[in-house]
């Protein structure tokens, strides 16, 4: 797939980055790394560019190669355009609670052409940073140990979906940025006083985020 130049301002590409975006792009392009796909000189000059980057188009370039990586499995042939490949089957049984972790840290799900799964009782810290690149991550909090009931969930949605189930009584604001994607939270009940609260920023670019309570339809 190839990708423009630059976003551009018709779709957002001159709009201002926060820390959280760049730190996105940092954790992708360490992941892309992990993977074999960058080399060590190559990942540090990218990471350099992108903590001095001030707007998309200044971030979108540094990735922009990574999107026409194939996924491990050449036989599935390509995907889509707009389309991100299901999630990675997950073993059966539910995986033990993680230990707790200081309240004030950020969790970190990454995605990159595959699945991230996480239900059950896993530990979910005040503020969490999720990517999906070309892939897909489900988060289950309905039995979720919460270290807060107030979420501050940042999200990158690149060619990948995000897919969230979450209690009856959520309340959901989002402030995510659309460009060709989007949140979708319609199938949800109203806000209970003193329920969960989840609050959504980032940047969803042929991607997006769906959130639906248990055995709620996706759209």
């Amino acid at each position: 797939m190839t990708e423009p130049v630059d976003v551009g301002p018709l779709v957002g590409g001159d709009l201002s980055v926060t820390p959280a975006d760049r730190e996105h792009v940092v954790g992708l392009l360490n992941a892309a790394f992990a993977e074999g796909h960058l080399t060590v000189a190559d990942r540090d000059n990218r990471i350099r560019h992108a903590q001095e980057a001030q707007t998309f188009d200044d971030l979108i370039p540094l990735t922009r190669d990574l999107l026409d990586i194939q996924p491990a499995n050449p036989a599935a042939g390509p995907l889509p355009a707009g389309t991100a490949p299901a999630a990675a089957p997950q073993p059966v049984g539910t995986a033990p609670a993680a230990a707790p972790q200081p309240a004030g840290a950020v969790d970190s799900i990454t995605a990159m052409f595959g699945g991230v799964s996480r239900s059950g009782q896993w530990q979910v810290r005040p503020r969490t940073s999720v990517s999906a690149v070309f892939g897909g991550v489900d988060l289950d909090f309905t039995k979720a140990q919460l270290q807060s009931n107030n979420l501050d969930i940042n999200v990158l949605g690149l060619f990948g979906g995000i897919n969230m189930i979450v209690p009856h009584g959520t309340a959901v604001y989002s402030s995510v940025t659309p460009i060709f994607g989007g949140v979708d939270s319609k199938h949800l009940s109203a806000p209970a006083l003193g329920g969960l609260t989840i609050n959504l920023h980032g940047l969803a670019l042929f991607g997006g985020v769906s959130i639906r309570h248990p055995r709620s339809p996706w759209a």
